[in-house]
């Protein structure tokens, strides 16, 4: 029998699960003993893997880090920020689990000696991040100036680290177990030395800083003494000299007891009730519900709270409007109007924004904010009614963290859309959860709900108290049906090793498990094929030889018939540790070499340019700029200038305006849904080509646009004067999306058998494409790409060829194309094929 209030609990926990999910995707994978070794050892690498892979974020939970193998990529993920509070004077203060060498912050501390040696613990491993110029800075200090001593502190350029600033501190250095007397003796050394630090902090205007558990490691200063010691330091200092309002100061330490012994003394010390908050993993806080109760989410802060939507002070405020962008229907619309002024409705009338987006973006006006989203949704009827309050509100957040820090809503939908209240508290809540799951920046978002709504008001603290008994009392698992599993991966993966996979794609998620398995399956030898193990650097190959160093495994490169990649082979753990970091290298290379494609192709159709900054023009900064613009940014800050790209002016250090243009080489084009290609779900079938693989069974359909890509396409046709062919190309499921951002490149897809020459293949039928790529048996799903193809003149190609052979002896005039003259095409521009529909099959 099963206990009624148990099977209750459990009922409950799926449906909320069910509701919350739609398209949203989630999975949780236990680990063995053997796979949590080998996520202890390269976790960083594994999430940076997974995420430029499968588009799929990755938490490890209950996997101790026992020291980064040696990874060059940086892994947001595994930052675990643990409690957050704020002072009187409004500085946050707040404790982190995370390597410093990889933490996000202006300036970072060293546990430095007198000497400035930077030879052990965090200073060497900063000094191994950062590079050899830190130590040579070091000693011009020493060389200029003598020791540092004890309980002081100097400041030297961080070189390779992600900060500006490296402090280095002395701190007092004990004996191995001193006692209390040695200690005592100590404590006011370390009380000067974090003084010290603030000192710096406020003189060069620091807007962030990291404080690791200074003297407690090598120097032995014990750690509930430091923690204490380093917490009124920061406490004393803001009360008799005053911090900036905006300082964020994180104590940040990797070890689980320095991060334990920092969070109890900020809840001893500086905690007010009213003002703090907590989170582990997920959504935790002791605090009452009220109309001003904040709730964290990772590093979201959600805040509820009763006023009028258009007196907010913020930086975005969010308004909801008809389809016809008419803002006098509507109260809320109404309202924002009135206070801005008819300038906003005439900007948003201008046709400057396409009807195929949800959300439209004006500046504020007369409001207090710098910008205003609008934001589009239907009513509670349409089948997707619910899917599109969830983007839009997601929308609304990933725009505001591209440039913002705080970001107002109003309860969309309750009105003439017909939602029920109880929905979209559900549905909003669950979008700045879900988006908060992967956002990188500290965003303050506030649901402003109006004062006469109580309804309203309740409806959103229930949804609070419900997530925050959820994460108070999780369920115990029960191996009772299939059905509970929801209830199952939310709490069995607080309490054993297990990795969490997080994806807006089911297929994506899938193949990220798949991956995940094979990966951690025990074998003395792997090869992992990717033809991006060209673009290895002299760094990258210092990282191979190291890997095989310090894993004792044998690592070897290969690039033959148009296929590369690395064979690594060794004791099975090993193995699996150095596929890893291998996997995260070359999905870099990969991320790198789409980066510069990425800005060719759009430095080809557009150009930013300023007369007075000339170097504006460079294709990186235009390329940057473009970016920024199609995403709907107000403010984008290249260098010590900032550009406002609505007024097409920039303000450099010296506060001197210059006029900005933005000049299309082709045709003119505006934003596509905020970038320059997006991947839309289709629901026509009329689109595929004449001859589908009746064998497979069609999953999901997207159409695949890019506005720069088709540009160049529409030029090469011309080019050509060529009558484009449906042709079709199987690929792997990490390059779906490389394809739609920057068309076909031959590193994407190359065939099992590169029989007609070195280019870029595809069939005339997707029977054909699933001959010409038959070796791609080991992912979840099919991936097949539908495009147009301009072939040109073509001729029989053969292996040899890495160019179509001239036309008639003339190097300078070479076919365009070369085939099997039956059904299988290559080309060697990426620019002679358009990307069209995405079809993902099942076996």
């Amino acid at each position: 029998m099963i206990d009624a209030s148990f099977s209750q609990v459990i009922g409950v926990c799926v449906l909320r699960k069910l509701q919350a999910m739609s398209d949203k995707e989630q999975g949780w994978m236990p680990l063995v003993s053997e796979q949590t070794a080998v996520l202890a050892r390269c976790g960083e690498a594994f999430c940076h893997a997974v995420n430029v892979k499968f588009n799929c974020t990755a938490i490890l939970r209950n996997v101790e880090e026992v020291g980064s193998i040696g990874s060059s990529t940086s892994g947001v993920w595994r930052a675990e920020k643990r409690y957050s509070t704020k002072l009187s004077s409004g500085v946050e203060v707040s404790v982190w689990k995370d390597d410093l060498t990889r933490h996000k912050v202006e300036a970072v501390v060293n546990a430095a000696n007198e000497k400035l040696n930077h030879g052990g613990g965090l200073a060497q491993a900063l000094c191994a991040a950062g590079g050899p110029m830190i130590q040579k800075w070091s000693d011009v200090i020493i060389q200029k100036y003598g020791r540092v001593k004890v309980g002081e502190a100097v400041h030297t350029s961080a070189g390779d680290l992600p900060c500006k600033y490296i402090i280095h501190a002395v701190g007092p250095c004990l004996s191995p177990n001193p006692s209390k007397w040695e200690t005592d003796q100590a404590a006011p050394h370390l009380y000067n030395a974090i003084n010290s630090i603030l000192c710096i902090v406020l003189k060069e205007n620091i807007s962030s800083v990291a404080i690791p558990a200074l003297s407690s490691g090598l120097f032995h200063f014990p750690r509930d003494r430091c923690a204490d010691i380093i917490v009124k330091a920061i406490k004393q200092f803001d009360e008799f000299t005053k911090f900036q309002s905006n300082l964020e100061i994180h104590l940040v330490n990797n070890d689980e007891p320095s991060v334990q012994e920092m969070e109890r003394a900020v809840k001893a010390i500086l905690v007010q009730s009213s003002i703090s908050g907590t989170y582990s993993g997920a959504v935790q806080s002791s605090m009452a519900l009220s109309s001003n109760s904040k709730f964290k989410f990772w590093n979201v802060t959600l805040q509820l709270k009763t006023g009028a939507i258009e007196e907010e002070k913020v930086h975005v405020i969010v308004n909801t409007i008809s389809e016809d962008c008419n803002l006098s229907l509507g109260l809320i619309s109404k309202a924002i109007l009135n206070k801005a002024g008819r300038k906003i409705q005439e900007e948003i009338s201008r046709g400057k924004h396409h009807k195929s987006t949800n959300v439209h973006v004006t500046k504020g006006y007369n409001l207090n904010c710098d910008a205003v989203y609008h934001t589009v949704c239907v009513v509670r009827s349409d089948p997707m009614a619910t899917q599109i309050l969830h983007n839009v509100v997601s929308e609304c957040l990933r725009k505001a963290s591209m440039g913002y820090k705080s970001i107002s809503f109003p309860a969309i939908g309750t009105g003439n859309l017909g939602f029920k209240k109880f929905e979209v508290a559900r549905i909003m809540t669950d979008a700045v959860a879900n988006f908060a799951k992967s956002n990188m920046k500290e965003l303050d978002v506030n649901f402003v709900v109006y004062p006469k709504d109580k309804e309203m008001m309740e409806a959103f603290e229930n949804e609070m108290k419900m997530r925050t008994r959820a994460a108070e009392s999780p369920v115990v698992y029960n191996d009772i049906k299939t059905n509970f599993a929801f209830a199952a991966s939310e709490t069995t993966a607080h309490k054993m090793p297990s990795v969490e996979f997080d994806s807006v794609s089911r297929e994506a998620l899938r193949e990220a498990k798949e991956w995940t398995t094979n990966m951690l399956k025990p074998s003395d030898i792997m090869t992992i094929k990717n033809n991006h193990v060209i673009y290895l650097g002299q760094d990258d190959h210092a990282s191979l030889l190291s890997l095989q160093t310090m894993l004792n495994v044998r690592i070897e490169e290969f690039f033959r018939n148009g296929k590369g990649g690395i064979t690594i082979t060794g004791n099975p753990s090993n193995v699996s540790c150095a596929a890893i970091e291998v996997e995260s290298m070359l999905c870099k290379a990969q991320e790198e070499f789409a980066q510069a494609e990425e800005r060719d192709m759009l430095y080809s159709v557009v150009r930013w340019s300023c007369k007075d900054v000339p170097w504006i023009q460079t294709p990186e900064i235009s390329a940057d700029l473009e970016k920024a613009y199609l995403a709907g940014n107000v403010n984008h800050e290249i260098n010590t200038h900032k550009v406002n790209l609505m007024n097409k002016t920039l303000v450099d250090d010296y506060g001197r305006s210059s006029n900005v243009e933005r000049t299309c080489l082709l045709d003119r084009f505006e934003s596509l849904k905020n970038s320059f290609y997006s991947r839309t779900p289709e629901t026509r079938n009329d689109y595929v080509g004449k001859e589908p693989w009746k064998a497979l069974n069609v999953v999901k359909k997207e159409k695949l646009e890019n506005i720069a890509l088709k540009q160049l396409f529409k030029m090469n046709m011309q080019r050509l004067n060529d009558k484009p062919k449906c042709l079709y190309q199987r690929v792997s499921a990490q390059f779906c999306d490389l394809i739609c951002r920057v068309g076909f490149q031959k590193e994407f897809a190359p065939p099992a058998e590169q029989r007609y020459g070195s280019g870029i293949y595809f069939s005339s039928t997707v029977d054909g494409a699933m001959k010409l790529w038959k070796d791609q048996e080991h992912e979840q799903y099919i991936y097949i790409i539908q495009a147009q193809v301009l072939t040109g003149k073509s001729t029989i190609g053969s292996p040899h060829h890495i160019l179509p052979p001239p036309l008639h002896g003339d190097p300078l005039d070479r076919y365009d194309s070369l085939s099997d003259m039956l059904q299988t095409y290559v080309i060697f521009n990426g620019q002679q094929a358009l990307p069209e529909y995405l079809i993902i099959y099942t076996r």
